[in-house]
């Protein structure tokens, strides 16, 4: 797959000094290498059938929900802090660059419910972590994480629970 890294620009300084942003965005341009990337995870999705794929906002919304439909499997948004009506249930947690809070609707699945959660990135680790620590908050069967890319150097895979499936498609 080191081949997409073609399609995938850094962008220095963002979203703050020190920090080489990964942009997929012309990836989702290209429906030949878009589809290139996705098969992977569509294989993953239908060989561990988890009852819910979660995608942690934004960029983890555009795969998670375009594999949910793919595999007639349902969507679980995670939301930044605000964003959700109704009772929500939530996990702080640290970024590379700070602090944020991610949220999910109390209501979002039944209790045991298998779930996978999807992000287009994982870094140090913090976000997916706070992602899956909602999802068992809420009752959930957090089965794995999966990801676009992933920066091996910041080994945000070790924040994880190692006993979960954890799989990345590029990584750097």
């Amino acid at each position: 797959m080191d081949k997409l890294k073609e399609y995938i620009n850094e962008i220095k300084d963002f979203p703050k000094d020190g920090i080489v942003f990964k942009d997929i965005n012309p990836i989702y341009k290209n429906p030949k290498i878009w589809d290139e990337l996705m098969l992977p995870l569509q294989k993953l999705i239908s060989s561990i059938r988890p009852d819910f794929i979660a995608g942690i906002e934004s960029r983890g919304f555009i795969s998670a929900s375009a594999l949910a439909f793919t595999e007639k499997v349902g969507f679980i948004p995670i939301r930044k802090a605000n964003k959700l009506p109704g009772k929500v249930v939530s996990s702080n947690y640290q970024l590379e660059y700070g602090e944020d809070r991610l949220e999910i609707q109390m209501n979002s699945f039944e209790k045991d419910s298998r779930i996978i959660v999807i992000d287009d990135l994982l870094a140090t680790g913090g976000t997916a972590n706070a992602a899956g620590k909602l999802i068992r908050k809420a009752g959930g069967d957090l089965i794995g994480y999966a990801f676009l890319v992933e920066l091996s150097e910041l080994r945000g895979r070790c924040n994880l629970d190692s006993n979960l499936q954890i799989e990345s498609i590029i990584r750097y």
